[in-house]
């Protein structure tokens, strides 16, 4: 045992000679590289899952918060409203809340001007009611306007329109119909079908037969401003006040059709989401935390980009892999004359081994200590203040902290096994032959 520990104690001895006797240059354009594979290797899948990351933070900030509530398939709006909204005012882990009833609608501008169906300037779509001071204390849509100004409370004759909705704001404006000339003070005229109940007189007593009849209710609309989303349920919305749009459809009930819960900061949403289907409200509404609810592209896309961001990975370890192996073989290489000496005077091949093993250890220790540094002192923290804007969300920068350390394990295994296999190499040749140069 004693002469095992003598052997090791040897080995880092030669790894600290020959690492302090090498050039200066030689030793920084090595860290470098190995500073270069371990930023590539967490940068590259980090910046790739940034994309659904930064996709899922805005659905979860500006649509559906930490916990929202739809209604089931089965109804059109979630109910026992009322008693779900007096429940949430209960709680004191919640932030804020907002509700939203969502109809079906259809808004046209520039009517006045129509001669014939091809001038026609309307888009159908979806719009919401709200309560813009709850809505934006939860979502914060007003720092989405991009031209006018957010709702204000009893403007009955406002809406704000989403960027889905208007051509200027659309990639694709010849394959869909859109909205033109359209900004803050143009007038819009919406249309949304409400139901009524009717009475059938030929109904027996008792009967519980459900007969409704469709009416289209139109009301002119001062367009307040306009919200550019990357959330694209934002963005092909308008919104109104909840009150005007329930009298539009006719709806004299509180359901509604979405509630959107944000909780205080470090507060875990099942907090909330446990005792509301403990009390029941599961059977009249579906309740789902932002992760559970985020829509199907985005787990897919997640997925995707995950298999992307493992195959990327591995393609970096192996070029550490390869890197290593260059560095240790070509410095083990121009030292056969040093190895042969160390040989004849009785130094063993496992101690030569593991020196050249404690360099490339070395090599990527500073290296990735290097690469760590950059990525959590400085890209992590400036690009989550600064996300890089691009029409699909803003990308951030994953990095988390027990995928870094697994990466970090990976590449120190290999470094181990990429310092000792050249060195393996060099050091079982012919001792003669090595003193003396001999291939």
């Amino acid at each position: 045992m004693r002469q095992f520990f003598n052997t090791i104690s040897l080995g880092f001895f030669l790894a600290i000679r020959q690492v302090t006797r090498t050039s200066k240059w030689t030793t920084g354009l090595i860290v470098f590289i190995m500073m270069l594979t371990f930023l590539n290797l967490v940068a590259t899948s980090g910046f790739l899952v940034g994309i659904v990351e930064g996709a899922s933070r805005a659905f979860k900030e500006q649509w559906t918060g930490d916990l929202f509530i739809t209604n089931r398939n089965e109804n059109n709006y979630i109910e026992h409203s009322p008693d779900i909204l007096n429940a949430l005012s209960s709680f004191p882990q919640i932030k804020s809340y907002t509700s939203r009833t969502v109809a079906g609608a259809k808004i046209e501008a520039n009517w006045q001007e129509k001669r014939t169906e091809e001038d026609a300037n309307v888009v159908s779509n979806q719009i919401a009611g709200i309560d813009p001071i709850k809505e934006n204390e939860t979502t914060f849509l007003s720092k989405e306007v991009v031209e006018g100004e957010w709702l204000s409370p009893g403007d009955s004759r406002g809406i704000v329109i989403g960027s889905g909705y208007l051509q200027k704001y659309s990639r694709v404006a010849d394959l869909v119909s859109l909205l033109r000339d359209i900004k803050p003070g143009s007038v819009v005229r919406v249309t949304v079908t409400s139901k009524v109940a009717a009475v059938n007189p030929e109904q027996e007593l008792g009967q519980t037969e459900d007969l409704t009849t469709s009416n289209s209710v139109t009301q002119d609309f001062i367009v307040r401003g306009i919200i550019d989303s990357k959330v694209q349920f934002v963005a092909s919305r308008a919104y109104i006040l909840d009150s005007e749009l329930k009298k539009m459809i006719g709806k004299v009930d509180g359901d509604v059709s979405e509630i959107a819960i944000t909780m205080k900061e470090g507060i875990d949403p099942y907090y909330v989401k446990t005792p509301l289907l403990a009390n029941g409200f599961g059977k009249y509404a579906q309740i789902n935390t932002a992760e559970e609810g985020s829509p199907d592209f985005l787990v897919s896309i997640k997925l995707f980009f995950g298999i992307i961001g493992t195959i990327l990975g591995s393609v970096s370890v192996v070029v550490a892999l390869i890197t290593i192996f260059i560095i240790i073989y070509i410095n083990a290489l121009t030292r056969r004359r040093q190895i042969g000496i160390m040989k004849g005077i009785g130094v063993t091949n496992f101690a030569i081994e593991f020196s050249y093993i404690c360099q490339a250890v070395f090599y990527v220790l500073v290296g990735s200590a290097v690469a760590l540094f950059i990525i959590f002192a400085v890209l992590k923290p400036y690009i989550d203040a600064h996300p890089i804007d691009t029409p699909f969300a803003l990308i951030v920068l994953v990095a988390e902290p027990l995928s870094v350390i697994t990466k970090f394990i990976l590449v120190f295994i290999v470094s181990i096994f990429a310092g000792y296999l050249p060195a393996r190499l060099i050091v079982k040749r012919n001792t003669l032959d090595a003193i003396l140069g001999r291939n």
